[in-house]
């Protein structure tokens, strides 16, 4: 048993412990057991907060310091094709702006292995994420030729016993943790194996909706969609913004592929990355979600007066720039303040293109509530080993939602919900961990949701809670929120009221439970 003075002696501000190493790790994980407490790591915060922590004084917030947030180890393949690189999970992608103490581009994880002439082969549209958080919630850029999980050769982690463990590629258990929200622990580090830097190279331009890649084929179907996202080389990175409103509908391709170091260097330049015109960003979104509510022609005109000069047709540039910089490219707009958006993200099978843009397309045409002020993206993903990733098993079409935060009416969860009722029956629907997730038991227009209808799609979600129920029996890490994600049983804790209450029956494990209701 750790005694309280262990504990007293890591550093605490705000209630938040910053466990240097892992032995400081360890003794908060085993305080927390003994007195029947959570534990949560919180990274950069980019998640909605239910899912990263409880609103619950018996639990132990945690962000990981010095150890965790460096690079351990850098060994060099004699060929120079690729590199063994071991670092902290705490240690941020890029720069993080809410953690100006410790966050800068010196000690970011992308600029040290740019710095060694190495690269990860592809990032998220930011890079504020620490790496364990970055992994664990199913993050990963917009390719069908690159993933990240292709890079990881080991993950470490603390477990619910407060022992070290570690798993590395092709293991059952690697493929457990990789995505899995901290429920089996805390990731102490992770193990990458580098692929040599590059530029991306690349163009962004505007269409309208019938000549781009969202416009339906000769026969009916969205086969040029398909072979953009998933068939055509030189879209090795691509994402779509789609400006559903029904006198807009135009849509913007960024799209670019590997190119050698020693091409010229052609910045990208962000929309929104001066401040004037994200001030005008944002006057625009809330005088038009104003308009969108209306639902009038009126409204609906006068919006696409407000938002048609930020996709001008014949506009158009091209880049050619360092990997860390330019994928994501996010990173040059003000996404934590003036721009903040919430999200909610599905992942489809391939073969599900045309149903799910047939059922978009009809659902905005329809509702132009669900047009809304703002854009829809559309991006592709590449198979995943990990048993929780929502491309696990098969390459994936993505559909980001966007609500603005400083939206006047109405409410992200109201508006993700028109999208939710419409999509989440379509076969083998999953949704970003990391990202807005319906309520259980809450209607959305016709759907009562339950969270059997995403378990279902999970094939290998039952040994993942087996291996949860085994890495954390005590539940250290479970939460309200991810209790009802994945209808985890309650176990009984002696003494405590109100979190946690006896499970009705003892003998099932978690994996059983899933299994008998994913039938059902």
């Amino acid at each position: 048993m750790q005694s309280t003075h262990d504990v007293k002696e890591i550093p605490q501000n705000n209630h938040i412990y910053y466990p240097r190493n892992v032995d400081e790790l360890k003794n908060l994980i085993l305080y927390a057991k003994t007195n029947q407490q959570m534990v949560r790591a919180l990274g950069s915060l980019h998640s909605p907060i239910p899912s990263i922590y409880a609103e619950s004084k018996d639990q132990i917030k945690l962000i990981l310091d010095e150890d965790f947030r460096k690079v351990h180890s850098f060994r060099e393949d004699k060929s120079k094709k690729f590199a063994i690189v071991k670092v902290g999970a705490g240690c941020n992608l890029g720069v993080n702006p809410n953690d100006k103490k410790h966050s800068t581009l010196e000690n970011s994880f992308n600029y040290q292995i740019d710095q060694k002439g190495y690269a990860l082969p592809t990032l998220g549209g930011i890079s504020h994420q620490t790496i364990g958080g970055f992994l664990q919630t199913s993050s990963n850029g917009g390719s069908s030729k690159h993933n990240i999980a292709d890079a990881i050769e080991e993950i470490e982690w603390v477990d619910g016993k407060g022992e070290l463990c570690s798993a590395k590629k092709g293991e059952d258990l690697f493929n457990a943790v990789g995505v899995s929200m901290g429920l089996l622990g805390i990731v102490t580090s992770v193990t990458f194996q580098l692929v040599p830097k590059f530029l991306v190279k690349g163009t962004e331009n505007n269409h309208n909706l019938d000549d781009s890649y969202l416009a339906k084929d000769t026969n009916g179907t969205h086969s040029i969609l398909d072979e953009a996202l998933f068939e055509n080389e030189d879209n090795e990175f691509i994402h779509l913004n789609w400006f559903p409103q029904k006198y807009v509908q135009r849509v913007t391709h960024w799209r670019g592929k590997i190119a050698s170091p020693d091409e010229k260097i052609v910045p990208y330049h962000h929309p929104l990355e001066s401040h004037v015109m994200s001030v005008l960003a944002s006057s625009v979104l809330i005088i038009g979600n104003q308009l969108a509510t209306l639902g009038t022609d009126l409204a609906e005109r006068l919006l696409s007066i407000l938002l048609k000069p930020f996709v001008l047709l014949g506009d158009s540039q091209s880049f050619c720039d360092t990997w860390f910089k330019i994928l994501p490219i996010d990173d040059q707009a003000p996404v934590d303040h003036l721009m903040s958006i919430s999200f909610s993200e599905f992942w489809f099978p391939r073969d599900q293109i045309n149903t799910v843009m047939n059922t978009l397309k009809t659902l905005v045409a329809e509702n132009p509530q669900a047009a809304g002020n703002f854009i829809i993206e559309l991006y592709c993903a590449k198979k995943s080993p990990f048993m929780l990733s929502p491309s696990e098993g098969r390459d994936s079409l993505r559909v980001d939602l966007y609500w603005y935060d400083h939206n006047l009416k109405g409410n992200a969860n109201h508006y993700f919900g028109l999208f939710w009722e419409k999509l989440i029956k379509i076969p083998g629907a999953r949704l970003h961990w990391g990202k807005y997730l319906p309520n259980a038991d809450e209607k959305y227009g016709e759907l009562t949701y339950d969270p059997v209808i995403l378990q279902q799609n999970y094939p290998k979600l039952a040994d993942f809670l087996r291996y949860r129920q085994e890495m954390d029996p005590d539940q250290l890490f479970v939460t309200p929120y991810w209790r009802q994600v994945f209808s985890i049983p309650f176990i009984e804790k002696p003494g405590k009221i109100g979190f946690f209450r006896p499970k009705q029956d003892s003998s099932q494990e978690e994996g059983q439970v899933i299994q008998k209701t994913c039938q059902m």
